[in-house]
């Protein structure tokens, strides 16, 4: 009976021990052998360095493209920037050494061009419209004056070149003897003398000496409107030359002959009124101001604020307001025609140097006699008409 006993309680033991080794295998995590974990480590370190090598060679062919991109990027943006001229598309000076030039109203790096291929052009545009059974004079040497891209003249060492070039195109290509091409030299020489006009040294002087004697040989042959736009060229030089005796009697022989000619053109008006204030700069009258204000409200209302003609105007009525003692109204129309014009047509513009010129007179005598803008005000009409 006691061994019984023992014998029950011994497999019962074995028993529970069998039953706690089986719950612990079934708990515990399966073992890896040392060799499978190395062959997996191995295998996910080769898997690693792939994919690491992959995408350093992806980002460095991404970078390599960058890089391409940037550069051509690059020479696009720098080509752009330069300018090139826009008859021969050549970047740079031309054959004879002289640079790319541009003296007009084109912005940006349209506009540039060499003079070489400017003066080539308007001779063929201008053989061409000479040929032509209905050319007019203007059309003939319309290139030798205008920007064809932005339709404003050349101004200052381009117009002066170009302008030589076209008395040259004239007088060699233009001579075969018919009237129309002797109107055409006398509409040359007559361009010429008004740019040498704006010139002050002693080579313009003197060429313009002999444009004068070509021209007063030549007058016999003109029209009453002819004659007196070269007879105002002629005031115009002499003027400029300080021959102010001379110059003012041609003066008022074109203004005669421009009102008896009864020539109501936009051009004859405007020479009409410029003379007039070359005449009479020193003491204009309240009929000087009213009609340069007419001239100007209209050219204004007919081609805007911003056209060449609307600021030439304005600057004539400025001046006459000034020479009338309305200084202060003057100098504020000076002031919006300065910035107008330096905007649309740039600094070296001859509207900007006109009417910055005369802003800068008018503002230095006003400082040297602040009296002459007080008297402005000095009746209450002077004031109402400066507001």
């Amino acid at each position: 009976m006691a061994m019984t006993m023992q014998l029950k309680l011994f497999f019962g033991r074995l028993r529970r021990r069998s039953e706690r080794e089986e719950e612990e295998m079934m708990t515990e995590p399966p073992t890896i052998s040392s060799c499978e974990h190395s062959t997996t480590s191995c295998e996910r370190s080769v898997a690693t360095s792939s994919t690491c090598s992959t995408v350093l060679s992806s980002s460095s062919t991404l970078q390599r493209i960058d890089s391409s991109d940037a550069i051509k990027s690059e020479e696009t943006t720098t080509s752009a920037d330069c300018p090139s001229c826009w008859l021969c598309l050549e970047e740079g000076s031309d054959t004879s050494g002289k640079p790319l030039i541009r003296n007009c109203s084109c912005r940006g790096t349209s506009g540039y061009a060499h003079i070489s291929c400017i003066v080539h052009y308007a001779e063929h545009k201008g053989r061409q419209d000479y040929g032509s059974s209905n050319h007019n004079f203007n059309s003939v040497c319309r290139y030798f004056k205008f920007c064809p891209n932005c339709n404003q003249e050349y101004q200052n060492d381009v117009q002066c070149d170009l302008s030589k070039a076209m008395v040259s195109f004239v007088e060699r290509k233009l001579h075969d003897g018919t009237p129309r091409a002797s109107y055409l030299r006398i509409v040359a020489l007559v361009d010429r003398l008004f740019v040498l006009s704006a010139g002050s040294n002693n080579a313009c002087t003197s060429e313009g000496q002999v444009i004068c004697s070509k021209l007063t040989f030549l007058m016999d042959g003109m029209d009453s409107v002819m004659k007196a736009r070269t007879y105002y060229a002629l005031g115009c030089f002499y003027g400029s030359s300080g021959s102010l005796k001379k110059s003012k009697a041609y003066l008022e022989t074109a203004r005669n002959l421009l009102q008896d000619a009864d020539d109501d053109s936009d051009s004859s008006v405007r020479d009409i009124a410029d003379i007039e204030i070359k005449l009479n700069c020193s003491n204009a009258s309240s009929d000087d101001v009213d009609s340069l204000r007419s001239r100007y409200e209209e050219t204004f209302a007919k081609s805007g604020r911003e056209t060449t003609l609307t600021i030439d105007a304005g600057v004539a009525l400025a001046k006459a307001l000034h020479s009338s003692d309305r200084h202060i109204e003057a100098e504020k129309l000076l002031a919006n025609l300065v910035a107008t014009s330096r905007r649309v047509h740039g600094q070296d513009h001859h509207c900007t140097k006109s009417a910055a010129t005369a802003l800068q007179g008018l503002t230095n005598e006003l400082l040297e006699d602040p009296s002459r803008a007080d008297s402005e005000f000095g009746d209450i009409d002077g004031w109402f008409k400066s507001i």
